[in-house]
C-alpha cells in the first residue's frame, strides 16, 4: 500500500447539484441530484483528479458501518458540506490522490426526483456525475438558483471515475456501466445485482418478505421506503403514475419478465460496457443471490470485458471486514492502474481469488475455476431395499449415485406423456426448510425426496452453477418445485443470520483505515466468521415456479396431473467437500425462503433425476 501524500484533515469538502436531463418528480423543471465531495485542496487547480464514486439511495437512512452523514451545519444541511463521509473510502483515498464523491440518488435524501428501484432514472442520477466531472452537465452550488453565476464547474477533475458500492450502491455501477457511458472506467460491484429480475423473481419464484401477502419487498414498496419524505426535506410531487408503474411492471401476481424488468437487466448489455469490473461476493448470500454473479461473469468475459473476481465463503458481507489488508491493497492497485494508468501488474494477475472453508485464499485463471467439469448424478433405490422400487413409496431410502457407477442407467426414462414411469417416488406439498438435518438423514419423509450418496473417497471442489432435471407430476397448476444439495459429515460450517451476515462484530478495533480528522477516524471493529460446528451443510439450493418452467416472459400453469420434464439451475458456488463426507440431493414442494404460494403434490420419476454438478 502506497504512503498518504495529502491531508485529509485540510482536504476540500464540498457538494453540487447537479442537473438531469428529466423532470422525474413532476414539478415543472429538470431534477436535481446532490452529491458529496470531498478531494485533496493540494491538487487543486494544479491536477486532474480521479474520482471514486459511491451511489446510494440509503444516506440518509441506514449506517455504512456505524457511520451516517453528518453535516458541517446539520440546520441548515441543503447548503452544508459534509463533515463526516461515512465508511472509509474518503479516509483512505483522498491522501493518496483520489476525490471521492457520494451520490444520493434520484429521489433520495437531498436529491430531487423519483426513485425507480434500479430503473433508468437511478441509473442517469449516477451517470449526472460523471458528465458533470466530463463538462457534459450543468452543476449548481445551490439548489435554489439555476442561474450562470450560481454554477459548478468540475474544474479540478480528470474525468475519469470509479464506481464501487455494495449491493444496492454495487448494482448502479453496473446499470452505469451498461449504458456505455464516456468517462466510467471502472466499477467494483460488491454483493450487487446484475438483473432484477433475478433478485425480485428468481427462475419466476415469489421470495418470502415483508408484503402483506408475505412476498418480497416489491418495487413500489421498497421505493416508498426510500423517497425522500414529506417533513420539510423535499416534496413528495405527483411523479406522473411512477408509483403505479413500479406497481405494475413489476408483474407481482404472474412473476413475468417484460420490459420494466428488460431495463433493469443490466448483463444483457455487456457488449455496451467500456468499463472494466472487479467483482466480489459471497457464495453464502441470501440477500444477493449467486444468480447474479454467475451468467454475468460469464457474459464479461464472452464479451472481453476487462475483469477480477473475488469469491468468499461468508454472506452478505464487506470485502473490507472479510480480507481487510489484501482488500485495501488490491482496491488501491485496481484504481490506481484504471484512473490513474499506473502500470502496477494487476491485469497480469489471475483473476479470481476464491476463498476455500479453511479460510484460505486461492489464485486461479479463471472461475468457474479451471478443471472444474459436470459430473452427473442419479436416484437409485439404496442396497439391499427392495421397497424402493415399489410405486408411490414416497419414504423408500434413496441413493445419490454417480451415472457411471455400476447400477444407474445414464438412459433417461421416456418423457413420453402416455409412458407410466417403473420407478416412482410421491412427496406431498409443503413448504418446508432447506436443509435437511443429519439426523433427519436417517428417517422417512413424505414432504421430500431424499437421496444420500456414498462417502467421497477424496476432497471434491464444486465450482460453477449445478443443474438438476426431472420428470415429475403436480397436483397444482401454479406451484413451485425445490432442491437443495447437503453435505453430511462434520464441519465447522458458516451460519448465516436472520439479517443475512455471516460476519459478527469484535469488541476490537483497527486502526484507521486512512487519514482522519477531529470528525471523521474511520475506525472500525474487527469481524470474524459466525460458524458452527455441525454434521451438515447447505452446500446450494435452488427453485424454479411450475408456471415458468418453460419461459419466464411467458406465464403458463401447467396441467394436473400429467407427467412434465422440468429442468432448472442451482445456485451457483465454490465450496470444497471433504473426503469421508457425502453429498445428498433433496427435491421438495417449497422452501420457506420463498412464499407460501399454492402447495402442491408431486409423483416424481425416480430414473429421470440427473443432477450435474461442476467439480474436479
Amino acid at each position: 500500500m502506497s504512503d498518504m501524500q495529502y491531508s485529509y484533515e485540510n482536504a476540500i469538502r464540498e457538494f453540487v447539484y447537479i442537473e438531469l436531463p428529466f423532470d422525474g418528480d413532476a414539478d415543472g423543471r429538470n431534477d436535481l441530484v446532490r452529491a458529496d465531495i470531498i478531494r485533496p485542496r493540494e491538487l487543486d487547480g494544479t491536477a486532474n483528479i480521479p474520482v471514486i464514486m459511491d451511489p446510494s439511495p440509503y444516506y440518509e437512512l441506514y449506517d455504512r458501518h456505524g457511520e451516517k452523514f453528518e453535516y458541517s451545519h446539520p440546520e441548515d444541511k441543503w447548503n452544508s458540506p459534509l463533515k463526516l463521509f461515512p465508511f472509509f473510502y474518503d479516509n483512505y483515498f483522498v491522501p493518496r490522490g483520489y476525490a471521492v464523491i457520494l451520490l444520493s440518488t434520484s429521489g433520495t435524501a437531498l436529491s430531487e426526483g423519483f426513485c425507480d428501484i434500479g430503473g433508468p432514472k437511478d441509473i442517469a442520477s449516477a451517470n449526472a456525475v460523471v458528465d458533470w466531472l466530463n463538462g457534459r452537465a450543468k452543476g449548481y452550488m445551490t439548489r435554489d438558483r439555476r442561474t450562470p453565476d450560481n454554477e459548478m464547474t468540475a474544474y479540478w477533475a480528470s474525468g475519469l471515475v470509479g464506481a464501487i458500492g455494495k449491493s444496492y450502491d454495487g448494482s448502479v455501477p453496473n446499470g452505469m456501466a451498461a449504458t456505455g457511458i464516456d468517462g466510467l472506467k471502472t466499477i467494483v460491484p460488491i454483493s450487487a445485482i446484475s438483473s432484477q429480475y433475478d433478485w425480485y423473481h428468481p427462475h419466476g419464484a415469489l421470495l418470502n418478505g415483508d408484503d402483506a401477502d408475505g412476498g418480497w419487498f416489491e418495487p413500489d414498496n421498497f421505493a416508498v421506503t426510500l423517497q425522500s419524505t414529506a417533513d420539510g426535506k423535499l416534496q413528495r410531487f405527483n411523479t406522473k403514475g411512477g408509483w403505479q408503474r413500479l406497481h405494475d411492471g413489476a408483474d407481482k401476481k404472474h412473476r413475468s419478465t417484460n420490459e420494466f424488468w428488460a431495463e433493469r437487466d443490466y448483463r444483457a448489455h455487456v457488449d455496451r460496457f467500456k468499463a472494466s469490473v472487479f467483482l466480489v461476493h459471497g457464495v453464502n448470500d441470501l440477500n444477493v443471490m449467486m444468480n447474479q454473479v454467475d451468467s454475468y461473469w460469464k457474459a464479461l468475459g464472452e464479451h472481453g470485458v476487462p475483469r477480477k473476481i473475488w469469491l468468499h465463503q461468508y454472506a452478505h458481507d464487506d470485502p473490507f471486514d472479510v480480507r481487510h489488508d489484501m482488500w485495501l491493497e488490491t482496491l488501491e492497485r485496481w484504481f490506481d492502474y484504471w484512473l490513474k494508468g499506473i502500470d502496477n501488474g494487476i491485469m497480469d494477475e489471475p483473476e479470481a481469488s476464491i476463498e476455500d472453508p479453511d479460510g484460505n485464499w486461492h489464485e486461479y485463471a479463471s472461475w468457474p475455476v479451471p478443471g472444474a467439469a459436470p459430473r452427473t448424478f442419479g436416484v437409485r433405490a439404496a442396497c439391499g431395499n427392495a421397497d424402493a422400487d415399489a410405486a408411490g413409496a414416497a419414504d423408500a431410502r434413496l441413493e445419490l449415485a454417480d451415472i457411471a457407477d455400476d447400477g444407474v442407467d445414464d438412459d433417461h426414462a421416456s418423457s413420453d406423456a402416455t409412458n407410466e414411469p417403473a420407478h416412482v417416488a410421491t412427496i406431498k406439498g409443503a413448504r418446508i426448510r432447506e436443509l435437511t438435518t443429519y439426523a433427519e438423514s436417517h428417517a422417512a419423509h413424505d414432504d421430500r425426496l431424499l437421496a444420500v450418496g456414498a462417502p467421497l473417497e477424496r476432497d471434491r471442489h464444486i465450482s460453477g452453477t449445478p443443474r438438476i432435471s426431472l420428470r415429475v407430476k403436480a397436483s397444482a397448476a401454479d406451484t413451485n418445485l425445490c432442491a437443495s444439495l447437503i453435505e453430511y459429515g462434520e464441519g465447522n460450517y458458516v451460519q448465516v443470520s436472520e439479517d443475512i451476515h455471516a460476519l459478527v462484530e469484535l469488541k476490537e478495533k483497527r486502526q484507521p483505515a486512512g487519514g482522519t480528522s477531529d470528525d471523521d477516524k474511520a475506525i472500525f471493529p474487527v469481524c470474524v466468521p459466525r460458524k458452527s460446528h455441525e454434521m451438515q451443510n447447505m452446500v446450494t439450493r435452488g427453485w424454479i415456479a411450475t408456471a415458468h418452467k418453460d419461459s419466464f416472459a411467458e406465464f403458463t400453469p401447467t396441467p394436473v396431473g400429467a407427467w412434465m420434464d422440468v429442468s432448472f439451475d442451482l445456485l451457483a458456488t465454490d465450496w470444497t467437500v471433504r473426503a469421508g463426507h457425502r453429498l445428498a440431493l433433496a427435491v421438495y414442494n417449497n422452501s420457506k425462503r420463498l412464499a407460501a404460494v399454492p402447495l402442491s403434490d408431486f409423483a416424481i420419476d425416480l430414473d429421470s433425476v440427473r443432477l450435474t454438478i461442476p467439480m474436479n
